[in-house]
């Protein structure tokens, strides 16, 4: 079986084909699992040259045409269309929902075959009228990967559509990407030997990694955590963010609580490669969205048994095993999140962080990702050819 991934856009920041290639990790990845499964997966997107490129059994082939980076809504890029059907493959899986005037362009060139899958990759569904057009355009797909079927549902206007859709995780991540975490413990590391390393203490650790904007709600955070510090005075609370949106008003509501300026520590950005040993140094993973495509640092948390106490939205609920995995709360509200703690820390801590790197395993890494979409490619193909 033939994969063809195939990408429209593309990050103008990036230098080259290979620092593209490391830029779509998650999906790279994932399509090295799927080799191993005996599936041929061929990644392919637009850029502003014409290469190919072979790695690790992965064929990358670049697309260069006079659209740059990104385009609007109804520009067609027919040339990399074009090059997609030269592959003739058996599944072209498409990253992107909301292009969806190209994937039926794309459906027009395709030999009969040929299915199309689309993956949803985060956002929410847009308002009744774009969602109608997008809808329209996007029936040519044979299947919709999402990480839960409620996430599916909620993009289509009319169940017809709801049988299509797939649940399979968005991606997994490496903390070492060169060696693919070749060598990697998958076990429980003794929380002391990572904190030598970061500095981190307290009892119990709560580690935050997520931007710092509305959705992902750090000042809802800040509120519950104020409580369990009062009950808790020797526990913590780290955060690792990037985007700094609301850094002000984070800063002001630390320094607006005595428990908060003791207990609360900005770490800023950490680069990937060293965010490990965070998670490795905390109990607790924390965070407040109140919407997620999936979920990349839940995931690594997870990975390394920092156990999750975040919101109940559908995307959380499945990395959690249906919320079984540490304790959920209800968005937005810090009295929930609170409670959650509670929830937590009342669980024994090394046999639920134990109980997250078998989940992650499981369900959530490169491989069970691999051994799913696979499955999926299967079923889709053989319904395209009856």
């Amino acid at each position: 079986m033939r994969v063809v991934n195939i990408f429209y856009y593309y990050d103008d920041k990036v230098a080259g084909a290979e620092d593209l290639i490391r830029y779509y990790y998650t999906t790279t990845g994932w399509a090295e699992a799927l080799h191993t499964r005996g599936v041929e997966t061929i990644i392919m997107t637009r850029f502003r040259q014409e290469e190919s490129y072979r790695k690790n059994n992965i064929q990358h082939y670049f697309v260069k045409d006079q659209l740059g980076s990104s385009f609007r809504a109804w520009q067609i890029p027919w040339k990399f269309l074009r090059k997609v059907r030269e592959l003739d493959a058996d599944i072209i899986h498409v990253h992107s929902l909301t292009l969806s005037l190209q994937t039926w362009a794309l459906r027009l060139l395709l030999k009969k075959k040929t299915a199309i899958i689309i993956q949803h990759h985060g956002g929410r569904s847009p308002g009744p009228f774009k969602r109608a057009i997008h809808n329209l355009f996007n029936s040519v797909a044979d299947a919709y990967f999402f990480t839960t079927v409620e996430q599916g549902t909620n993009w289509f206007m009319k169940k017809k559509p709801f049988h299509k859709v797939l649940p399979v995780m968005e991606g997994a991540t490496f903390f070492d990407y060169e060696r693919r975490d070749a060598g990697r413990n998958p076990g429980y590391q003794h929380r002391s030997i990572a904190r030598a390393r970061t500095g981190i203490s307290g009892s119990p650790v709560l580690l935050w990694a997520g931007r710092l904007d509305t959705n992902k709600d750090p000042l809802t955070i800040l509120d519950g955590f104020e409580t369990i510090g009062k009950k808790y005075p020797a526990a913590s609370l780290y955060m690792i963010y990037s985007n700094d949106q609301l850094l002000c008003q984070v800063q002001q509501r630390i320094s607006n609580s005595a428990t908060l300026s003791k207990q609360v520590h900005l770490l800023g950005k950490i680069a990937h490669e060293s965010i490990e040993d965070y998670y490795n140094s905390a109990d607790y993973f924390v965070l407040g969205s109140h919407y997620e495509g999936s979920g990349y640092a839940l995931s690594e948390a997870l990975r390394c048994g920092c156990i999750p106490v975040i919101t109940h939205i559908p995307s959380f609920y499945m990395m959690t095993n249906e919320g079984q995995l540490g304790a959920l709360w209800e968005a937005g509200n810090p009295q929930s999140f609170s409670a959650a703690i509670e929830t937590a820390i009342q669980k024994p801590l090394l046999q639920e962080a134990n109980n997250c790197i078998h989940f992650y395993e499981e369900h959530l890494s490169f491989e069970a990702i691999a051994r799913t979409a696979a499955r999926h490619y299967h079923q889709v193909s053989n319904a395209r050819s009856q």
